[in-house]
């Protein structure tokens, strides 16, 4: 029996949030969603505003009715999640840091790839160096700020 589309971003999201809760302690869990929500979600929204309305890289496909405006519900909390265990697993001491951020790029790239052979998202400019420079970007810069500014710090 196959999964209709529109519920493939809920069920990844629900098994990547049932990894975070197995693999983070709660006490992180706690101190780095602040962070993921930022890096994650809201980054996400701008992201998909920016990469769907302006530019017309690519967006998401096939999310109704789980959305509202071209932006499904799913994606920006799954970022989240995500970002929970990049910052909990990004290691401090270089050049680690940059090869595991370099692998969570291409991670994601390797994942909005699937998504454009499933049809849950469309890429206007190709499927690897347009990828790869705005999920680099954002990986990068998720990492220098928080090893530069949040790093052992806590929100609470």
């Amino acid at each position: 029996m196959a999964v209709p589309l529109e519920y493939i971003y809920l069920i990844y999201t629900i098994i990547l949030a049932m990894i975070l809760v197995v693999v983070v302690p709660k006490e992180m869990i706690r101190q780095l969603a602040v962070y993921a929500i930022i890096f994650g979600a809201l980054t996400n929204i701008i992201l998909v505003i920016i990469a769907t309305q302006l530019l017309d890289l690519g967006g998401h496909l096939n999310f109704m009715p789980f959305g509202v405006a071209g932006i499904p519900f799913f994606p920006p909390i799954a970022w989240t999640v995500y970002f929970i265990m990049f910052m909990y697993f990004l290691p401090e001491q270089k050049p680690w840091n940059y090869v595991f951020t370099l692998t969570a790029s291409l991670y994601a790239v390797f994942f909005a790839n699937v998504l454009v052979n499933i049809e849950l998202f469309y890429s206007n400019y190709g499927r690897f160096i347009v990828p790869l420079l705005l999920y680099g970007s954002w990986h990068f810069t998720v990492m220098l700020v928080y090893q530069r500014f949040f790093l052992h710090k806590s929100v609470y």
